[in-house]
């Protein structure tokens, strides 16, 4: 007869500290978005002054970033499964800014693609990490929405990004040349990253100031404790690659946005660099920021009434209310029309942020979190950021043969991948529901959920995080 009992996990940390924690994760992937956003805004002068091409200007955004971070992000979520993921968060923090920073240094096409890789480099072990430790400070019914709040932090620096540098570009035409000591005279892009580097030093002091929270459902000697992504996977890849191409083609919906929504309202509507960045990014901020928090909120109230697979369902929702703006916004008769339908847009594409990661975060134990969503990183990512902007830029290059029919080459690319990916999601469904319970069985096997979650949420720690 088995006689081991059910072992007795660390309480969850009070509110206040798991709340705290979701803050500090979710400025420093602000700040993240802002140093890799700020791109999309200085299209125009930095084809100009470095001589480039709009597909060359496509891989600086796409290509350059994923390269490295593609080869890091499973490797360092390895470190994150086995390590203290609030030190590697800290070291992440400082390598990004640091290479934003000198992507203002560059003076030539490659020099800025060899910065750009080394803030993909930096940015790959943030949020394999930062999820990892939000699952370990909340209960499985209140994740949804700590999870859609983390990753509003990609929206809101997105937008951030955008009304950064709108006022940077705006400032520099009034104020004429700008001289910083050891650098010398520098252009307006130039000076753009220079400031966009600076937040990230803000957030590395306040990591300081967080603790690493204590892993949960890891059971000794449990077989989810021993348990590979491989292993994991093999029972699992269905639901784990339908969800995983299902969200890499919604992202190349939004990366396109992100990417060229901006130029659209310059080159189609006539909006100076300015106003375009002060209204997408406000749309950002407060209108995507905003979707992602009612999207976590709503997944939550689902599964609270017994809905499992709420997040995926959702995402279907979302992905369809999504599709008729964003398709009509390019062809507006007028920029009062397009603002109102990229509003619109951004606001959908907010409501499905959130979403991939509390649907695989429900699919993987405690030890393979960081793991299972780097792989999705690793997969998803490249497509969503190489594909859509490029996909856009070429659309716009090679089939239409016109810079100013951008807008139509978005249209059509979002007609194609967001009907297709409701299709991968709509597949997933089954084989999704068939991996909760198998994820039940385990968690329940490994001893700590089976203390009745809500209970031991609201018990202080005394050492903090």
């Amino acid at each position: 007869m088995n006689r081991t009992a059910p072992v007795e996990g660390p309480p969850w940390p009070n509110a206040t500290r798991a709340w705290l924690m979701v803050a500090v994760l979710m400025g420093g992937y602000t700040c993240a978005f802002i140093d890799r956003q700020i791109l999309s805004l200085l299209v125009e002068p930095i084809r100009r002054d470095l001589h480039i091409s709009d597909t060359q200007f496509s891989l600086l955004g796409g290509l350059a970033f994923m390269i490295f971070y593609i080869g890091l992000v499973m490797p360092l979520a390895w470190v994150a499964d086995r390590s203290n993921r609030r030190a590697l968060v800290s070291i992440a923090v400082g390598v990004w800014s640091l290479m934003t920073a000198a992507c203002g240094l560059a003076n030539g096409f490659w020099a800025l693609f060899a910065a750009r890789m080394g803030v993909g480099a930096g940015e790959a072990a943030l949020t394999p990490a930062a999820y990892s430790m939000i699952s370990d400070c909340f209960p499985p019914e209140r994740r949804a929405r700590a999870m859609a709040i983390y990753s509003s932090g990609a929206l809101a620096g997105a937008g951030l990004a955008l009304i950064i540098g709108g006022a940077v570009i705006q400032w520099a035409i009034n104020a004429g040349p700008v001289s910083l000591p050891l650098v010398g005279a520098v252009r307006t892009w130039q000076l753009a990253f220079f400031l966009v580097s600076v937040p990230g030093l803000v957030v590395l002091c306040l990591l300081q100031f967080i603790r690493e929270p204590a892993r949960r459902e890891a059971a000794g000697g449990s077989a989810q404790a021993r348990i590979s992504v491989r292993e994991l996977l093999r029972d699992r890849s269905a639901a784990f690659f339908l969800i995983t191409f299902g969200f890499a083609l919604l992202g190349i919906a939004i990366a396109s946005y992100l990417a060229w929504a901006p130029t659209v309202l310059h080159r189609t509507f006539g909006w100076t660099a300015p106003q375009a960045g002060l209204a997408f990014g406000a749309m950002m901020l407060f209108g995507s920021t905003t979707g992602a928090v009612v999207g976590g909120v709503v997944v939550d109230r689902l599964r609270a009434r017994g809905m499992r697979d709420a997040a995926l369902r959702t995402a279907i929702a979302y992905s369809l209310v999504a599709l008729p703006f964003a398709v009509a916004m390019p062809f507006a008769p007028n920029g009062a029309w397009a603002a109102a339908l990229l509003a619109a847009s951004i606001f959908a594409f907010g409501l499905t942020n959130g979403l991939a990661p509390a649907t695989f975060q429900a699919m993987a134990p405690n030890q393979l979190r960081a793991r299972l969503f780097a792989l999705y990183f690793a997969i998803g990512n490249p497509i969503a950021f190489v594909v859509g902007p490029t996909g856009v830029a070429m659309i716009s290059d090679r089939l239409l043969h016109d810079q100013q029919r951008i807008g139509a080459a978005l249209a059509l690319l979002t007609a194609i991948v967001i009907p297709a990916g409701v299709i991968l999601f709509a597949l997933a469904l089954a084989p999704f529901r068939r991996c909760l319970d198998v994820a039940n069985l385990l968690e329940r096997a490994a001893g700590p959920a089976a203390v009745p979650a809500v209970r031991r949420f609201e018990q202080p720690t005394p050492a903090g995080l």
